[in-house]
């Protein structure tokens, strides 16, 4: 999925992307039908389909009928409803499923439908899936990764829009198409930057140029000015005569300053020599997200020219931004257990590998492989919920009772691993003692729980990370049958 976010999110055309993302969820998911269609006033017409025979690209839809499929009732995730045989649902593709009286069998009648919203939580449009592979109706999983899929094309939706602003004013400024052009090409921001910067320095006669994001009451700036070489990297707290500013941007999108002098509370913030400034935003929900801000050092130096290229380069610089949180969200989400946020098990091979690669017996690095004793019971006895909860304890008990440089996974189940880097086995027995010991101490709304641990150290008791993996899997075993709550050192 993360190679998947960093392909659509290099991509500015959103039809494009729509299709590669039915082309990812039937790829990815047990479906094999998707179509995605937006919505155009009371109408919804559909823009990317995968798995059809006559996909109808363009078709179009009352929009009253996908309206009635939202039922509260029938919501099965955040912004996923199920529908049901009976609901007054009028398909456009009818697959041909057989039928079934497996009580979690998929049938002709049944859909799944994902909304698509903007920054207001308006719907722009839907995901939709059909004919699951494997008959069935759709697990929890399965209905998280539509979830991700539908925030992608969200942004997608957004950047598009944005993007056809920064088209039409790129063609009477070259310049700022090219920048536009290289800040698709890369899902890191960080690399975007100093191509912003340069643009701006190339365009605009500057005395500092800064890249501002706004994180609620934090100001996160890269800083260039006739002083400092380089880009600057600092933080400043958004309050006081910062936050008016940052409220005047979010409602007007452009600010220009004609003579900084007029506004004393701003001057002393700025270079000596800025005589006038200009700053161009973009807002989120009302609030400022980010901004460009330039000084120059003579009075009212900035053109309308001026104004729209930066006004224009603050959209692009928006989209990149965006750009780059979706792809930070879905590479943790491709890295991290859903339930319990840690890292998951294909994050655990990787650095167990890498961290093979430096034990010596000098360094050596120790594995833990942890089971919760009896969990099953708790499931059968206090249901799910508190089952899903007691694993969300034991990951904080795990995580708070470890160093600094152990690194703790889930990787299936009640089962997590404590990777010890730099620990022979007395050092290994020490810390998974202090974090059985601290497992048991439960909280009031929780049932006490145990775990059992099996250690083996590398190079010591082996080579490499299977081996290493069974060895310790082995000594869990034999802990377990000498009547588990105990830590078991090979």
């Amino acid at each position: 999925m993360l190679a998947i976010a960093a392909d659509i999110s290099r991509r500015l055309d959103f039809e494009v992307v729509a299709q590669r993302i039915v082309d990812a969820v039937i790829e990815v998911t047990d479906f094999a039908v998707a179509t995605v269609t937006v919505r155009e006033g009371g109408r919804c017409r559909r823009v990317a389909t995968g798995g059809l025979a006559d996909g109808r690209i363009g078709m179009t839809t009352p929009w009253e009928n996908w309206t009635v499929l939202l039922e509260p009732g029938w919501l099965v995730g955040t912004v996923s409803y199920l529908i049901p045989p009976e609901a007054p649902a009028t398909w456009a593709d009818i697959p041909d499923i057989p039928v079934s009286d497996e009580p979690d069998a998929w049938t002709a009648d049944h859909g799944l439908v994902v909304k698509l919203l903007d920054g207001d939580d308006d719907i722009v449009g839907f995901l939709a899936v059909d004919e699951p592979r494997s008959g069935r109706l759709p697990t929890e999983d399965t209905v998280e990764t539509l979830e991700v899929f539908a925030v992608q094309a969200q942004v997608a939706f957004a950047n598009a829009r944005l993007y056809t602003v920064a088209q039409h004013q790129a063609q009477t400024m070259a310049k700022l198409f090219d920048v536009a052009k290289m800040m698709a090409s890369t899902p890191e921001f960080a690399q975007v930057v100093p191509s912003i910067v340069r643009a701006v320095q190339e365009r605009i006669d500057t005395v500092e140029v800064s890249v501002i994001r706004v994180y609620g009451d934090t100001a996160l700036l890269h800083y260039t000015g006739p002083d400092r070489p380089g880009l600057v990297l600092r933080e400043e707290p958004v309050t006081g005569p910062l936050l008016a500013l940052a409220d005047e941007i979010a409602a007007t999108g452009c600010l220009v300053i004609n003579d900084v002098s007029a506004r004393p509370e701003l001057e002393a913030r700025l270079h000596p020599r800025a005589r006038s400034l200009l700053i161009a935003g973009n807002q989120d929900k009302g609030s400022l997200f980010m901004a460009l801000s330039v000084t120059s050092d003579h009075e009212g130096a900035f053109s309308t020219d001026d104004r729209d290229f930066l006004r224009g380069l603050a959209d692009i610089t928006a989209v990149a931004m965006r750009n780059a949180d979706l792809y930070e969200e879905v590479r943790f989400a491709a890295e991290r257990d859903a339930l319990t946020g840690l890292r998951n098990r294909r994050v655990f091979w990787v650095k167990l590998r890498l961290a093979l690669e430096q034990a010596t017996g000098d360094r050596p690095v120790a594995l833990a492989v942890i089971d919760i004793d009896d969990f099953k019971s708790v499931n059968d006895q206090h249901g799910h919920d508190v089952g899903d909860r007691t694993l969300v304890h034991v990951a904080g008990r795990l995580e708070g009772g470890v160093r600094e440089t152990d690194s703790v996974f889930r990787i299936g189940g009640e089962e997590f691993v404590i990777l010890l880097p730099d620990t022979d086995p007395r050092g290994a027995r020490m810390v998974l003692e202090r974090v059985r010991e601290a497992v048991k101490r439960s909280r009031l709304d929780l049932p006490v729980v145990t775990i059992s641990a099996g250690v083996a150290v590398a190079p010591l008791d082996a080579a490499t990370a299977d081996e290493l993996f069974t060895t310790a899997d082995a000594a869990l075993y034999r802990g377990k049958r000498a009547g588990k709550d105990r830590v078991e050192v090979e």
